[in-house]
């Protein structure tokens, strides 16, 4: 609620309750021997405009009181009382239409902003294992949209993420999906608190990707990692990750490998960390296709260094690769450095 509008609801609070403050006060001197409860009730009666009913003004005049003050008084009483209670309805009225106008104009902004999105992320849920991963997408500078059916936990992720993309809805539905802007995806994480659920937008998502022709990346996560990956893994779920399994590995390493754990950890998920690993795909025409490493001069042009090359993205991984590696169209180059020289690379791997 923007300050305009709380210091207009505030000032139509303050002129009722004046009604009847002053209503209560004036029939309680006016009117002898009524108390403040019976004037209160008066002051209703007579804005309710019901007929006072068991007893009025002029039976419960004072003695010597003049009638017509009190029916003056009455007349006062109703027109500003109406005109403080048609105020307040005025303003709550825009308030509520106003609140809905804005709510279409955001969700109409927000759906121009995903349309304009390519090769963007599609996350469905916003639970905490999302929200990890909202943050490693936002520090690798990668765009995503995000899909969650409560508007209150979408409003505390807007605490978070103040540039988050989002669909509200439910992610099980396709209507739901496609408004991300699923055709230009790359990817879809199914993170919902649901197994079942994942389970559904996974198989959804594998006739979607069968008919369009398109290439995005399924994953999927899930708590029972044996019991659920065999059937994800079937339903079309790329990759299938448990955070609770990948939690004790990591336990594990923390013990065996201290040193080395700390090192990792700092460069995927320090905020201060320049340091990254990234994966770049050699795309068909680029200028370094054909060429070895040496040729291809990518440390000179990007200052990275190639730690693996992984074959036809699918093959065996070719480790610390020497100078007469040759990288070919297909080629994943895994490369250890700065965001902005990753960026370099994938310039350079792009086709022509």
């Amino acid at each position: 609620m923007n300050i305009l509008m709380r210091k207009r609801i505030t000032k139509a609070l303050l002129l009722i309750l004046l009604v009847f403050a002053i209503g209560t006060i004036g029939f309680h001197f006016l009117l002898d021997g009524l108390t403040f409860i019976d004037s209160l009730y008066l002051t209703v009666v007579t804005l309710a405009t019901v007929g006072y009913g068991d007893f009025s003004p002029h039976t419960n005049m004072p003695l010597g009181g003049n009638p017509y003050i009190i029916k003056f008084f009455a007349i006062f009483i109703i027109l500003f009382g109406m005109s403080a209670l048609l105020y307040g309805i005025g303003v709550m009225t825009e308030y509520i239409v106003s609140g809905e106008i804005l709510r279409e104009r955001r969700k109409k902004r927000m759906q121009k902003l995903i349309s304009a999105l390519d090769g963007h992320y599609i996350i469905c849920g916003g639970g905490e294992t999302s929200v990890y991963m909202m943050q490693e997408l936002e520090k690798t500078a990668r765009s995503f949209v995000l899909i969650e059916k409560s508007e209150e936990r979408i409003q505390e992720l807007l605490e978070k993420f103040e540039n988050l993309l989002y669909v509200k809805g439910d992610a099980t539905h396709d209507e739901i999906i496609q408004q991300a802007g699923l055709d230009k995806s790359v990817g879809v994480i199914a993170a919902l608190p649901d197994e079942k659920d994942n389970l559904f937008v996974t198989m959804s998502l594998s006739q979607k990707k069968k008919d369009s022709g398109n290439q995005f990346k399924i994953g999927a996560i899930v708590t029972h990692l044996e019991k659920m990956a065999p059937k994800l893994r079937s339903a079309g779920a790329d990759y299938v990750i448990s955070p609770e399994h990948i939690s004790s590995r990591r336990m594990v390493s923390e013990m065996f490998r201290p040193t080395v754990t700390s090192f990792l950890d700092r460069m995927l998920k320090d905020d201060r960390a320049v340091m990254r690993f990234e994966e770049v795909t050699v795309a068909p025409g680029s200028a370094v296709a054909g060429k070895t490493l040496k040729d291809s001069r990518i440390p000179g042009k990007t200052g990275l260094v190639i730690v693996a090359v992984r074959k036809g993205g699918a093959g065996e991984f070719i480790y610390n690769p020497g100078a007469e590696q040759k990288i070919e169209e297909g080629d994943v180059l895994i490369a250890m450095g700065a965001i902005n020289k990753i960026n370099a690379l994938r310039k350079l791997s792009q086709g022509k």
